[in-house]
């Protein structure tokens, strides 16, 4: 691993210590449904877990992909078969089943590959509102990998759609101070898991809607749409309105602003510190984000008085910085925002929520606040993973440490949900950004 002194340059192998994983990632497993991800393994995920929660139970939520149905049963006859029962939410977001399991204090799993194509699909396993650690996603695989202990009590498998209801519920409690009359709101809702509660709550608090991609047909999500797909929603929502648009799974949220503009994760997590600030609600003056957080985002908080940790990039990773700097506010560029005063995990429903209440409470455009958050030149490009990629990489290294002295940060990772090497870099030339990034790729595909 290549870590810098000024920690400016990054370059990250793909190892937990001394335990190579085969099929946790950074945002549990994920593949396509069919070949590195099918039935068989979920079964054995299914056993595994229900031998660590014995006989309790396990919340089950999915997005609207049209595998969900057949990953939802081998998981479900995996856990029964182990004696644990099985809640089934239907279709649900991965922070709505992220707060249910923290008010049943059980285990979860969300059926989703978030901001993935259809022909994807994964696994996360939650349990009392948090996604489990690094260590239990290894008993799992290691239990996948052996024996399994025979079980004489078999669960059951009942319907829990009143799930979303108490989800409702807990969000509109949260923001009971906050009125929508007359706010003009673009939903883009990419086909996906937040078609069953999104729409919901912003009616309820009086918001003048334009709903997108509200379809639940599985092969649709995130298709051209959704947080991955922004400028979609820029194009077709009018101006003057404020938009939000979801990731497929519910815990990312993009924003497009009154005339039309994106706004990044990174302008997200400024104006909402900026808020918190203000109400004395942001913890130890702290935010944290990751080696991707912008640069100017970190210059902004600097102005404001605040401190920007990095961390590794996912969202666990950001939530364990969190919970030991004992910070309420983190997040990424990609619009996976965590409100910890709010959730235990990243909630595009939660984060579009407070982002109304803040622009309200500051007095300003949602234009106007963004504009205040610079936002250095950052390109990123990926390489295709083979065996021959190698992040040790003399030339690259040399090349990071030259282009590091100019002045660029650069961070060199493999994706933890795709086969991919990311090399992004950032700096205030947008055009030598560019071409380092271009240099670097040629470099690492060898």
């Amino acid at each position: 691993m290549l870590i810098s002194e000024t920690t400016r340059s990054t370059c990250i192998p793909c190892k937990r210590g001394g335990y190579k994983v085969k099929y946790f990632g950074t945002d549990g497993i994920r593949g396509i449904f069919g070949d590195t991800l099918t039935d068989e393994l979920a079964f054995k995920v299914g056993k595994a877990l229900g031998e660590i929660v014995g006989e309790g139970k396990v919340l089950i939520g999915k997005d609207t992909r049209v595998s969900g149905d057949s990953l939802e049963a081998a998981l479900s006859a995996g856990l029964t078969s182990m004696g644990v029962d099985v809640l089934s939410c239907g279709i649900l977001s991965t922070p709505a089943v992220a707060l249910l399991t923290r008010i049943t204090r059980s285990y979860g799993v969300v059926i989703s590959a978030s901001h993935n194509p259809p022909e994807y699909n994964g696994i996360k396993i939650l349990k009392s509102g948090y996604k489990i650690p690094n260590e239990l996603e290894e008993k799992i695989e290691r239990k996948i990998e052996g024996e399994f202990q025979k079980r004489y009590v078999v669960g059951k498998i009942r319907p829990f759609r009143e799930g979303k209801d108490m989800y409702i519920g807990a969000v509109l409690e949260m923001f009971k101070d906050l009125d929508l009359s007359g706010k003009s709101v673009s939903l883009d809702l990419a086909n996906g898991a937040t078609t069953t509660t999104v729409k919901d709550v912003f009616e309820f608090l009086g918001a003048d809607l334009e709903i997108f991609n509200s379809s639940q047909d599985g092969l649709l999500i995130n298709q051209g749409c959704g947080a991955t797909h922004p400028k979609f929603l820029a194009e077709e929502m009018k101006k003057g309105r404020i938009g939000f648009t979801f990731d497929g799974d519910g815990d990312r949220v993009m924003v497009i602003d009154e005339e039309r503009n994106v706004v990044n994760g990174d302008k997200i997590i400024g104006i909402l510190a900026e808020g918190m600030m203000r109400e004395g609600r942001l913890e130890n003056a702290v935010v944290v984000g990751t080696v991707m957080t912008n640069g100017g985002l970190e210059e902004y908080l600097k102005k404001k008085g605040a401190k920007l940790l990095r961390t590794k990039v996912g969202d666990k990773y950001v939530l364990e910085e969190m919970l030991s700097s004992k910070a309420n506010l983190g997040g990424e560029r990609s619009g996976h925002i965590i409100i910890l005063d709010r959730s235990t995990t990243g909630d595009g429903l939660i984060t579009a929520l407070e982002l109304m209440r803040t622009i309200e409470k500051l007095g300003k455009t949602l234009l106007e606040l963004a504009k205040e958050i610079p936002d250095l030149p950052q390109v990123t490009k990926n390489v295709r993973r083979t065996e021959k990629t190698s992040l040790e990489h003399e030339g690259l290294r040399r090349l990071i440490e030259k282009y590091n002295a100019e002045g660029y940060r650069i961070i060199v990772r493999p994706s933890g949900t795709e086969p991919v090497i990311r090399i992004t870099v950032e700096g205030r030339d947008r055009d030598r950004v560019e071409e380092i990034a271009e240099v670097l790729s040629r470099t690492l595909e060898g």
